[in-house]
C-alpha cells in the first residue's frame, strides 16, 4: 500500500490532488483546518473510491498550521506510518495582519515555518516510505510570486517583521514562496542520502479565494481578471503529476511548472542555508 499526505485537502486544488491520488492507487490522509466542513467531500472520496475489498483507505485529520502544537499532534497521529507522498498545499493571503498563537506573523507561520517543521517531524516515515518500491517525494508548492525577490529583496527579516497593509502582506507571501523554494533546494540536498526525493510545482495564477482581496477592486478582479486564470483543476495538474509520475527529469530537487521544470529568474540564494 502506497500512501499519501495532502495539507489543504479540502481547498480547491487539494481537491483535485486528492481525486487523483485516489485514482492513482494511493491511500489518503487529508489534512484539513475544518474537518467538519470537509466531511462532506471525504464521504465523496469515500463513495467513489472505497471498497471494503480493495486496499485504498481514506483518512481525514485536523491540521492548523497556525499551530506549531497542531503540527506535532499530527505528526504524533501518524507515527508508525508509512509515507510515500507529503505534499505541501495549503496556504494563506489573510485580509489582514494576524499573529498565531505561538507569536509569529500568520503567513509566515503557514506558508513556511509549519511545513518546514511539519517534513521535519515527519522524516521517519518517509525514510520507511523510501525503502517501498513507489519511494518518497516531498512537494511543495510555489507560486510566480518567487520572482518578487528581484524587486523586494528576501532578507532574514521577513521572518520576524510584520506586514501591517495589504501590500505587504502580498510581499510577505511572495518571500515565503521564495524562502521556501530555497529550502527545498537545500532540503533536496540534505534528503538525497536518505532516498527522499524533494521537488516543487508553481500551478501558475489560478482562481482560488487567495486571488480575493477583500477591498473595491475585487469587482474589476472579478470581471477582468478572473476570467484569465486557470481552474484548480488546472493549477493542481503539475503536483499530481509530480506526485504520481514514476521518474521525473530531475531526480532529485527541483522546479516545475506545466509538467516541466522550470527556472526562477531569482536564482540560487545562500539565505536558504
Amino acid at each position: 500500500m502506497k500512501t499519501a499526505i495532502v495539507t489543504g485537502a479540502d481547498g480547491g486544488m487539494g481537491r483535485e490532488i486528492c481525486r487523483s491520488l485516489l485514482a492513482n492507487g494511493y491511500s489518503l490522509i487529508m489534512a484539513c483546518l475544518f474537518p467538519e466542513a470537509a466531511i462532506p467531500f471525504f464521504r465523496e472520496l469515500h463513495q467513489q473510491y472505497v471498497n471494503p475489498e480493495g486496499s485504498l483507505s481514506i483518512r481525514m485529520l485536523p491540521l492548523d498550521l497556525a499551530s506549531f502544537a497542531s503540527v506535532r499532534s499530527f505528526a504524533s497521529a501518524l507515527s508508525g506510518t508509512t509515507v510515500n507522498r507529503l505534499i505541501h498545499n495549503a496556504g494563506i493571503l489573510p485580509r489582514s495582519t494576524q499573529l498565531t498563537e505561538d507569536g509569529y506573523d500568520m503567513i509566515s507561520q503557514v506558508n513556511y515555518r509549519a511545513p518546514l517543521y511539519l517534513t521535519r517531524l515527519l522524516l521517519t516515515q518517509l525514510e520507511k516510505g523510501s525503502a517501498t518500491e513507489d519511494g518518497a517525494r516531498i512537494l511543495f508548492t510555489l507560486s510566480c510570486t518567487v520572482d518578487f525577490g528581484l524587486v523586494f529583496r528576501l532578507r532574514p527579516s521577513f521572518l520576524t517583521r510584520v506586514p501591517k497593509t495589504w501590500a505587504g502582506r502580498v510581499i510577505r507571501y511572495g518571500h515565503t514562496k521564495q524562502a521556501l523554494y530555497y529550502a527545498s533546494l537545500s532540503l533536496a540536498e540534505k534528503l538525497k542520502s536518505k532516498g527522499i526525493q524533494v521537488v516543487s510545482a508553481d500551478p501558475g495564477a489560478v482562481n482560488t479565494p487567495l486571488v480575493t482581496m477583500n477591498n473595491a477592486l475585487d469587482p474589476l478582479v472579478n470581471i477582468f481578471f478572473r476570467p484569465l486564470l486557470s481552474s484548480p483543476a488546472q493549477g493542481a495538474s503539475t503536483a499530481i503529476w509530480l506526485a504520481t509520475a514514476r521518474e521525473l527529469p530531475l531526480p532529485y530537487g527541483g522546479t516545475y511548472r506545466k509538467c516541466k521544470p522550470r527556472r526562477f529568474l531569482v536564482g540560487k540564494n545562500v539565505c536558504h542555508r
